[in-house]
């Protein structure tokens, strides 16, 4: 919309008429991403060492069967070993950080409206969703170096070839063992984006033409994207699934169960790229910054930024909103 029309609208909009609120819903819901999947012919699973590192044991021979998990290659080394040390080291300065901004955080919120102005309130919270974000980060890179430490059969095999030794210093990327699947369906999924991933492994297939779904596990995610820029992962069945070559369908990754709270659509707002809601307590209106998740229906989960039970603005929000803000705008000094 036009400034000069919103403007015009904003002004159109009764000063006196009362906002119509309705309260945060708390639920319960379940993550959920969606990929595009097709069944490919069982070949040969070459592993890559996925970080530069040192062989240090190996742990399995050629002709020998594997379970999913078991451990196949140790790895260590000094950049290896560097670059744990600098995660963990982020990690703590990262808790640092984000104990800080709690700290802020609630002592904003304690001393709000008396001592701290909307402005610092809404400044102390921004600071803590950003510390947490980061903290998150952080604990994740962490995690993924320490598993990292050893390569494990993602699945049932025969141990084809092994293509390193111990003592062997080694890049990222360097084939270290060949495996020939003993499962009945392999996937090849693509998924477009960047977003994070639920932490399990486990998801299901569903085949186009409305086949009975199947359970399936992760096996890796390749480090070439595809042509179209989608990343591609491999999937092999979690049980005694059963697949065409040449079949498609599609992926589900279904995340454990988180808490939120719901709202309808028309409560949000976006401003200056970020997604706000406007909060009416005690009579007084103030925009609260959130973090808007999946829809649901006819409404849209918020992930961070609202407790259950606020009474939010529904009706003509954008607007509203805008009159607020211009309302306790102060200008530089």
């Amino acid at each position: 919309m036009h400034w000069r029309a919103l403007f015009l609208a904003i002004l159109a909009t009764p000063a006196t008429a009362a906002s119509v609120t309705v309260p945060a819903r708390a639920v319960n819901y379940r993550p959920e991403v969606h990929g595009w999947a097709q069944v490919e012919s069982l070949a040969p699973l070459e592993l890559h060492a996925p970080v530069a590192s040192r062989v240090t044991k190996v742990l399995v021979t050629p002709g020998q069967t594997v379970d999913p998990g078991q451990p196949l290659v140790r790895l260590a080394g000094p950049q290896l070993d560097g670059e744990l040390t600098v995660a963990r080291a982020r990690w703590q300065a990262a808790q640092r950080e984000l104990a800080a901004a709690r700290r802020t955080a609630a002592s904003a919120q304690r001393t709000y409206p008396v001592i701290t102005d909307r402005k610092a309130l809404d400044a102390a919270q921004s600071a803590l969703a950003a510390a947490e974000g980061d903290a998150a980060a952080a604990h994740a890179a962490l995690e993924t170096l320490q598993t990292q430490q050893t390569l494990s059969s993602p699945t049932s095999a025969v141990v084809s070839e092994v293509a390193v030794a111990a003592g062997v210093d080694i890049v990222a990327g360097t084939p270290l063992l060949t495996l020939l699947p003993r499962g009945s369906l392999w996937l090849r999924v693509e998924l477009f984006g960047d977003q994070a991933l639920p932490a399990t492994t486990t998801a299901h297939f569903v085949p186009a033409d409305g086949g009975t779904a199947v359970a399936v596990r992760q096996i890796a995610e390749l480090p070439a994207r595809a042509p179209d820029g989608a990343r591609v992962f491999n999937f092999a069945a979690a049980g005694s699934g059963t697949g065409q070559a040449g079949e498609t369908g599609g992926l589900v990754w279904q995340g454990a169960p988180q808490s939120a709270v719901a709202l309808p659509s028309d409560a949000l707002g976006l401003d200056a790229g970020r997604w706000y809601v406007l909060t009416e307590v005690r009579g007084k209106l103030a925009a609260q910054p959130v973090a808007p998740g999946p829809t649901h229906g006819t409404d849209v989960l918020i992930t961070q930024g609202l407790q259950a039970g606020v009474p939010v603005v529904v009706r003509q929000a954008y607007l509203l909103f805008h009159r607020n803000f211009s309302a306790q705008y102060a200008p530089p000094d």
